[in-house]
């Protein structure tokens, strides 16, 4: 709008009243309706120019925020397309989303509630087959040449070796149980009978 205010497009003065401001927008309207200038560029402006002057003119709350925008200095801009004489873009402020938290909780609790019922009545699987990677915790057997190998657990004391730690070549195992190399090479597994130690 280059410098003209809303009440310069519409005509009016500052202190016009809510019917003045009605009256001066249905007889601009008349005048430069897109029948009347549909072929003329400058009238589909001044269209758009005098339907956003009574967009913000004629609704008392828009129309006190832009009169202390013309009091306290230049001129906010009332529409996002609207650019402002600065050359400064004003961005609206948003309020921070809301978390619905009481929603949350309640679905949450639910989800709890469900992962230990299930839990009561889920038989536990079956162990997992040997993948060749020893952890503590896990059966071994002890080959002819001294190195631990991961296996199945057979039930059998005399024969399954447990591992109870995992340590470097250089480490030291805890009391109670064997130093077997890993087949794998990445250190040696220190291994007890489940009977040996707490069974």
């Amino acid at each position: 709008m280059s410098g003209r205010t809303h009440y310069d497009v519409l005509g009016v003065s500052r202190t016009a009243t809510a019917e003045e401001i009605r009256d001066a927008y249905r007889r601009l309207a008349r005048d430069h309706h897109p029948d009347r200038a549909a072929t003329s560029a400058v009238g589909r402006g001044a269209m758009s120019d005098i339907n956003e002057a009574y967009r913000v003119l004629n609704d008392p709350a828009r129309r006190a925020v832009y009169d202390a925008s013309l009091r306290d200095g230049p001129k906010i801009p009332s529409s996002p397309t609207e650019a402002p004489s600065s050359g400064i873009v004003a961005h609206p402020v948003h309020e921070p989303a809301r978390v619905p938290w009481r929603s949350l909780l309640f679905f949450g609790s639910i989800a709890v509630v469900g992962v230990v019922v299930l839990a009561q009545f889920t038989e536990p699987g079956d162990p997992p087959a040997p993948d060749g990677v020893i952890r503590v915790g896990a059966c071994v057997s002890i080959e002819a040449d001294g190195f631990a190998r991961d296996a199945n657990c057979t039930g059998d004391p005399s024969v399954d070796f447990v591992v109870r730690a995992f340590v470097p070549f250089d480490g030291e195992c805890p009391v109670g149980t064997e130093r077997h190399q890993d087949r794998q090479g990445m250190g040696v597994a220190c291994v007890s009978r489940p009977t040996e130690i707490g069974g």
